[in-house]
């Protein structure tokens, strides 16, 4: 099986979510994390993309993975086990890879590479979410260590995480401008509890979560990233990271709804009808559009070019604009749609409704940064 994430190599990928994915409709509905499909991922290779091959990694970078997260979604019909696996990707390539000290990747990544470790990233709080001034988690400095009190909330792949990499308060600026910091925290850690799985009904089998803090001491070396920079260096960004990267994943969820159309006009024998053809030529057109624009997007995102997040408010617009359009083909021809494209439209609308909470902040940014270039 050829595992270098090359557009040449996506084939295996395809197999794989054929055999293991679409053919488990139990992956759709189910609450408990499928750790055998799991391993079987890590032992085809989807952990290895994007991790530098000196970790155990086949290299490639965001761009490969998003084309690789389009091919698994759009053969596997599942976003929630995608999400789960592209998250956990986009924490090893951004922030191990990114931000971890020479000692931290090589004790890390290796396992990660191998399925071996899940690693969920602790920002979230209850009642505040991610916002900084509202964050109210601590670590504070404690000779060689560093106490952490706190809790965190809605984290994915937290109920399964051996790692979790904790966002903290560490210090105050004058104007009560929180500083934060991250944490490389062990779910084995004395003071750290896990909660138990959130009962979700989207984006099944991810598992989401939350951990609480209390006295948990860790050492000063399991800082990741610079001291008081975590929100503007780490947290922001990755934001945008895991955007971009399942704007793939989309593209393939929205490929497979317009093949399930597809399929049931063609068993309808209405295929012939003009109407009809330039209905789906106009949605077929959308995708191909988004496709364009989520690979342009990972393809400036591994050039470290900020111009990538315009595009991820462009892509929103389209995959909301391709949902209300099929469905709306759906309805007029009384189009009878299958469980698994009904599962596909709520998880992508959910995701399209997560996302829809960012726009206005990424907007006025853009903005400001605009405004503020003219003067």
């Amino acid at each position: 099986m050829n595992m270098i994430p090359s557009r040449q190599s996506y084939s295996w990928i395809s197999r794989f979510a054929i055999e293991h994915v679409a053919s488990r409709a139990d992956l759709r509905t189910m609450q408990d994390f499928p750790q055998d499909i799991w391993q079987k991922m890590g032992d085809a290779g989807f952990f290895q993309i994007g991790i530098a091959k000196d970790f155990g990694g086949s290299g490639g970078g965001f761009r490969q993975l998003t084309e690789a997260g389009e091919v698994f979604v759009r053969s596997g019909y599942n976003m929630g086990l995608a999400l789960s696996w592209l998250y956990q990707q986009s924490i090893a390539i951004y922030l191990i890879s990114g931000f971890g000290t020479e000692e931290q990747r090589q004790q890390y990544l290796p396992l990660m590479a191998k399925g071996r470790l899940i690693v969920s990233f602790a920002v979230s709080e209850p009642k505040h979410g991610v916002r900084p001034k509202l964050l109210t988690s601590t670590a504070v400095s404690d000779g060689n260590c560093y106490k952490l009190n706190g809790e965190k909330t809605y984290l994915t792949n937290g109920p399964v995480a051996g790692l979790f990499i904790v966002v903290a308060i560490t210090g105050e600026e004058q104007q009560q401008q929180k500083k934060f910091s991250a944490f490389l925290v062990a779910d084995s850690n004395e003071g750290v509890s896990v909660s138990p799985q959130m009962k979700l009904d989207f984006l099944k089998p991810s598992p989401h979560g939350g951990i609480k803090l209390r006295e948990c001491r860790v050492p000063a070396s399991s800082m990741l990233g610079e001291k008081d920079t975590a929100y503007t260096n780490i947290v922001i960004p990755f934001s945008d990271v895991e955007n971009i990267v399942m704007m793939g994943a989309a593209t393939g969820g929205i490929g497979a709804e317009l093949m399930d159309v597809i399929l049931e006009i063609d068993e309808r024998r209405i295929n012939d009808n003009k109407s009809l053809q330039s209905e789906i030529g106009e949605l077929d057109s959308l995708l191909e559009t988004m496709r364009a624009v989520a690979h342009e997007a990972a393809q400036k995102l591994d050039q470290q070019d900020n111009t990538a997040v315009p595009l991820t408010l462009i892509f929103d617009e389209l995959a909301e604009g391709f949902q209300s359009r099929i469905a709306a083909v759906v309805t007029k021809w009384e189009l009878k749609t299958k469980d698994r494209y009904n599962i596909l439209q709520t998880d992508l609308n959910v995701l399209g409704l997560m996302n829809k909470k960012n726009i206005p902040r990424k907007q006025m940014k853009l903005g400001s940064e605009l405004l503020h270039g003219a003067e």
